[in-house]
């Protein structure tokens, strides 16, 4: 290499930039699936929500739930099927079989007959994953993140498609702190939270648990600080 022959000038890492700055490898099937695992079973751990002690049971059926993360530009969406039976996971275009939980950071899984111990750890929205040797960093996708930057006064938080409200996790008049749950929304058989986009007063709620609501419906009437 240029390097160690002694060939070094400002041209160095523009001639040499594929092997010194390599594009990360698209995440498998089994890492989206574990990375998907423990976000799940996240959401679910330690909640004070009655409604997270019902993780995955439906009176009718499964529980479908979709959950995204990004690597650079690309967008890896993974669904997670959940019945008494464990999990079914489609990612990267493959169907997975599983059965998890989580200690911590550490989630142990049976996937497709493998028993293994991965490492999760989160940080704001990155998600790096250790499993059979091999890192894996990734962004994790909130569909209902306030994407706008600076938020003060007023903010009413709309529902972003047409579906029913679960439960309202926080009360009118409570202070609440950024990114923590409003209410959860549940929409084409996936729960949805709806986070505070800031620290701030919920001054209302406009539906109540068990309500419909239309695509666009203000759900909460939040005042920023």
């Amino acid at each position: 290499m240029d390097f160690a022959s002694g060939n070094v000038d400002t041209g160095l890492i523009a001639r040499h930039h594929d092997s010194l700055l390599p594009v990360p490898a698209a995440p498998s099937a089994a890492q989206l699936a574990l990375l998907a695992l423990a976000e799940v079973l996240a959401s679910q751990a330690g909640g004070d929500d009655a409604f997270a002690t019902l993780a995955g049971w439906r009176l009718n059926g499964s529980h479908d739930r979709s959950v995204s993360f990004e690597l650079g530009d690309t967008r890896h969406s993974v669904t997670l099927q959940h019945s008494s039976n464990g999990y079914r996971i489609n990612a990267a275009g493959s169907t997975l079989q599983a059965q998890a939980s989580l200690h911590g950071h550490t989630l142990r899984v049976t996937l497709d007959g493998k028993q293994l111990a991965a490492t999760v750890v989160r940080h704001a929205r990155q998600r790096v994953l250790f499993a059979d040797g091999e890192r894996v960093a990734v962004d994790y996708v909130d569909p209902y993140a306030f994407t706008e930057g600076g938020v003060h006064g007023e903010t009413h938080l709309k529902a972003p498609m047409p579906g029913r409200v679960v439960a309202l996790v926080a009360e009118a008049g409570a202070r609440i702190a950024k990114g923590e749950p409003l209410l959860i929304l549940e929409a084409m058989k996936m729960e949805h939270t709806i986070n505070a986009p800031a620290d701030g007063v919920v001054k209302a709620f406009y539906f109540a648990a068990g309500e419909q609501v239309g695509d666009g419906d203000e759900l909460v009437d939040f005042e920023a600080d």
